[in-house]
């Protein structure tokens, strides 16, 4: 882990205690369900991760908490599991700040923009070999179809009424 995560890391002891508001229901588990939906279908991009022998566990979050939000289980190019990160180990775990994420989601992200973005310390890869997949054009294809659905997930609004951690 590098020192910036560790730094991170020792400031909060879960996401929980600093979910930013300002993503709304960005990576919640209905948010992350609809995602995984959408990557399943895009089978071009399935295909070629498949193709490229794709597997990794991706966490997303926000550089201010120690843990990541949310995951994706993903094994040779399908999402097999997703929703609220559970603890276990991360091949990938990408953060920015919350403002970050919302522009992204709005505007879209291109490769430029993301290497930009990893230059300027705004898009943060605390766990992953971002240079390994840069060396792969198909790699590097599928990612950026992968930040591009997530412009595509539509989730009904988010109440505490519907969180079973608001409750008790």
């Amino acid at each position: 882990m590098s020192g910036l995560a560790q730094r991170h890391m020792a400031k909060n002891e879960s996401w929980e205690a600093c979910d930013p508001a300002a993503v709304d229901d960005v990576f919640s588990e209905p948010w992350m369900q609809e995602y995984a939906r959408l990557w399943n279908v895009e089978q071009a991009m399935v295909t070629e991760l498949a193709r490229q022998r794709f597997s990794a566990v991706i966490g997303y979050g926000f550089p201010d908490c120690a843990a990541p939000k949310s995951m994706l289980v993903v094994r040779l190019g399908l999402v097999e599991c997703a929703g609220r990160y559970d603890g276990r180990e991360l091949d990938w775990d990408l953060r920015a700040a919350p403002a970050h994420w919302s522009r992204w989601l709005h505007q879209g992200i291109d490769l430029s923009t993301i290497l930009v973005e990893i230059g300027a310390n705004r898009f943060q890869i605390w766990k992953g070999d971002h240079k390994r997949i840069l060396r792969k054009p198909p790699l590097v294809g599928a990612l950026l179809r992968a930040f591009a659905l997530m412009l595509e997930v539509r989730v009904q609004p988010h109440s505490d009424d519907d969180d079973p951690a608001a409750s008790g």
